[in-house]
């Protein structure tokens, strides 16, 4: 970890350093190629004048320049290399170009040539005195450009080692600046290991120095690990109280279990007594007063007796111990089957019950236990709290893209409802009024348990109501389009048996009978083999809970005997009852596919679809 942030510490300072240095010799080699440039124009510049100087001084002297002299120059001016003159005819069109930038730095010598030209006189017929320049030669002068830049390189060593020092010093002052502002980077790397870990750190582990050397957001770290320590003793000790208090829940909800079922046991056990007591007293020769208080007495039985039953499912319910089932029917013959059961209780009080379906006799997908349940506790409701008028179910079908919603309305022109009771109605046991006389025995599970039944099947329901006035419950549920679903046919024209024990198929082969199978259910292997033995069928289920050996004994016989056209054996198996071996040799036998329970328990339908591939 510490060579982690020293390598940070290095990297931070070469951030810093090499663009100082790449700067610094950039700047050098500039000044230097600018400079030097600019030196040696100006020596070339001179050069030509001197040049210049002799050319004139060799045309006008007839003896020239002197050896001597050129000699003395040269010496005195150690940048001139040599100093020639070049007849006109050893020497054709010498010329002076400009010097480049490479031969400034690069190049040895540089030759500049001057013209040496005599002027003549000559006689003409109109101008006896002419003048005339000849062109006798060239001058020239070569420079040494190493000379010079040695000459320029010492004149400028000095300002050069003062400029880069001063640069340099400037660079160490900034990098000890670094150095102070990285020295602590380790300590900082190693309290955010700490953090990130989740880990704790002693105060001895890390010190924050007292001066004001560490950084505000170190400081900040700390303080945020101290506050962290803190926060993760107090969760600590939450999560302690909360599951001692889980614990405590638990087990108060498994005594409280325990003795709800103990107490409705016993208060079944009372009024299974009763009944029986009941029972005798109506064999018996009574009067009609003690008829009358034998009617009384068997009113309250029923009654006890159905909040019991309301008792049960209600825990079913919140135990997660009651499913949804799906199965066919239909709407319509659903309510006028369940009208034609109240009329009588009905007519009674004469009341005038009817049903109003506005749709067309469609086949829908649903739980139709529950949903009559929940109807039968709305009419019973509706009949017992109306004295005189009427009754109406209205049932309507909006179809959806993949769904039709089934809405039924139950109105009545009983008693009502105030507008303060409309939400505690369906708290449990709720009543108005509780001196309203129940004019039947009723089986009612109360409006607590229809609302938790919707529930569970994604239902819901609503109510308005106005006192004596009446009142309308709206139901709404979301259903599936049997009549005009593809699904239906998925297994028409498949006969499928199954062989099953303590009902664990039942659901399997009703959804089965519902996509078009004809489906023979079959608990004993003896009838199940005569049966196979006189009709042909496309598929033979086996339950999870049949015996494993009966199981092999039954297959081996089974395709022994088998003369006609195959039959698909499907078993469906618990991964703790079967293991990979005895799977083999159920495969050896003749099993043909094993089907997890799992998967017939979570994902039916998708199995429906699968089956019905296999079987095609």
């Amino acid at each position: 970890m510490v060579q982690k942030t020293l390598g940070y510490q290095i990297g931070l300072k070469r951030i810093v350093a090499i663009p100082f240095l790449l700067v610094l010799f950039i700047c050098l080699a500039i000044y230097t190629l600018v400079d030097l440039t600019q030196t040696v124009q100006y020596e070339i510049k001179q050069a030509s004048k001197i040049n210049y100087l002799l050319a004139q001084s060799t045309a006008s002297n007839p003896n020239g320049v002197t050896t001597a002299s050129i000699d003395t120059l040269l010496s005195e001016m150690p940048q001139y290399e040599s100093i020639l003159f070049f007849p006109f005819d050893q020497q054709q069109h010498p010329t002076t170009r400009p010097i480049k930038a490479t031969e400034v730095l690069f190049e040895r010598y540089y030759g500049l040539s001057e013209p040496v030209k005599i002027n003549l006189l000559k006689l003409t017929p109109n101008q006896r005195n002419t003048k005339v320049n000849q062109l006798i030669g060239y001058s020239n002068l070569t420079l040494d450009l190493q000379t010079i830049r040695q000459q320029w390189f010492w004149q400028h060593l000095p300002l050069v080692l003062v400029l880069s020092f001063i640069a340099l010093f400037n660079l160490w002052f900034v990098l000890q600046k670094v150095q102070n502002l990285t020295h602590r980077l380790p300590k900082l790397e190693n309290l955010s290991h700490h953090i990130l870990q989740d880990e704790f750190l002693a105060a001895e582990a890390y010190k924050l120095p007292k001066s004001n050397e560490a950084w505000v957001f170190e400081k900040a770290l700390v303080y945020l690990l101290n506050k962290h320590k803190a926060q993760i003793a107090q969760i600590n000790t939450l999560r302690q109280e909360n599951n001692d208090l889980e614990e405590t829940q638990i087990k108060q909800l498994e005594h409280n279990s325990k003795f709800e079922n103990i107490l409705i046991h016993e208060f079944k056990s009372s009024v299974s007594r009763i009944e029986s007591g009941l029972q005798l007293l109506h064999n018996q020769y009574i009067s009609a007063e003690q008829k009358d208080a034998v009617e009384i007495i068997t009113l309250g039985k029923d009654d006890l007796n159905a909040k019991l039953d309301q008792i049960i499912q209600i825990n079913r319910i919140d135990k997660g111990q009651t499913g949804v089932s799906a199965y066919q029917f239909s709407p319509t013959g659903l309510i006028t089957q369940i009208v034609n059961d109240y009329q009588p209780l009905a007519a009674e009080k004469n009341i005038t019950l009817k049903a109003k379906p506005y749709h067309a006799d469609y086949v829908l997908e649903g739980d139709v236990q529950k949903i009559t349940l929940i109807i039968n506790s709305l009419l019973e409701n509706a009949i017992k709290f109306t004295d005189k008028g009427s009754i109406t179910i209205t049932s309507q079908l909006q179809h959806l893209q993949t769904q039709v919603r089934w809405t039924l309305q139950i109105e009545d022109t009983g008693i009502g409802i105030a507008k303060e009771y409309l939400e505690l109605i369906f708290e449990p046991f709720f009543q108005i009024n509780p001196e309203v006389k129940h004019s039947s025995s009723t089986n009612s599970a109360g409006l607590f348990l229809v609302k938790k039944l919707l529930a569970l099947m994604k239902g819901s329901i609503t109510v308005t109501s106005e006192p004596d006035v009446g009142s309308n419950f709206q139901v709404s549920l979301l259903l599936k389009d049997w009549k005009h679903n593809y699904e239906r046919n998925l297994l028409l024209n498949k006969h499928i048996v199954v062989w099953y024990h303590y009902e664990d198929l039942f659901e399997t082969a009703k959804r089965m009978e519902n996509a078009g199978a004809k489906v023979e259910t079959f608990t004993s292997s003896e009838l199940l083999e005569d049966y196979l033995l006189f009709h042909t069928v496309d598929a033979l289920f086996i339950s999870r809970n049949i015996d494993y050996q009966a199981m092999l004994d039954f297959v081996s016989k089974f395709r022994e005997r088998e003369n006609k056209a195959r039959v698909t054996i499907i078993c469906v198996y618990d991964t703790k009852a079967l293991n990979p071996h005895t799977i083999e040799l159920l495969k050896i036998a003749g099993v043909d596919y094993f089907v997890k329970k799992e998967v017939i328990d979570e994902r039916l339908d998708q199995y429906i679809k699968e089956l019905s591939n296999i079987l095609s």
